[in-house]
């Protein structure tokens, strides 16, 4: 019996693999890739790949299914993004830094999009608090607030079930960022 594999797990294994490639075909945002309009390409060697969301790891636009997330995605999308803040704030000692310049803002949109939600995370970080907020043209601001590096905080604005800290990777593009613009 070594070397043969039951039929129930092919079956398991081929309906996960079906499942993802459809996710990833009909349920991902175009404003996630960036095949469309303003976008562009916005992979690079940290962008989240298919073993990552086999691991269990979900990227941050992915994740985020508010009505929030949408309009960042299609903003971003259209070209619809005036301007972009961040903050390190390691100890409550860093200013924010806001730029309209629509290369930062690519750079910045292209940061979060690399981050994957690891897991619910039951820690919080104390003096360390850190975000990214685009501001839409009408008015509308949408971001992310992290404790650290690793906790995303998170808040749907709807009241949903997700909300809480997360454990997340791939946030040092957004911090490396604010680094280069803060020097």
């Amino acid at each position: 019996m070594k070397g043969r594999f039951s039929k129930t797990g092919i079956v398991l294994i081929s309906c996960s693999l079906v499942c993802i490639i459809l996710a990833l075909s009909v349920g991902v945002p175009k404003g996630f890739f960036g095949d469309g309009g303003k976008g562009g390409n916005l992979d690079d060697e940290d962008t989240p790949k298919l073993g990552d969301i086999v691991d269990g790891k979900t990227p941050i636009l992915m994740f985020d299914k508010s009505e929030d997330a949408m309009a960042l995605m299609n903003a971003f999308d259209q070209g619809e993004i005036v301007d972009v803040e961040l903050l390190y704030d390691q100890g409550g000692g860093n200013a924010a830094v806001r730029s309209s310049d629509q290369d930062i803002i690519r750079k910045a949109y292209k940061a979060l999009k690399n981050i994957v939600i690891v897991e619910p995370a039951d820690v919080s970080v104390t003096d360390s608090y850190h975000y990214v907020t685009f501001s839409l043209e009408g008015g509308g601001r949408v971001g992310y607030s992290f404790e650290g590096t690793d906790i995303l905080c998170y808040d749907d604005g709807e009241g949903g079930n997700k909300d809480g800290n997360y454990s997340i990777e791939g946030s040092g593009g957004l911090w490396e960022l604010y680094r280069q613009l803060t020097e």
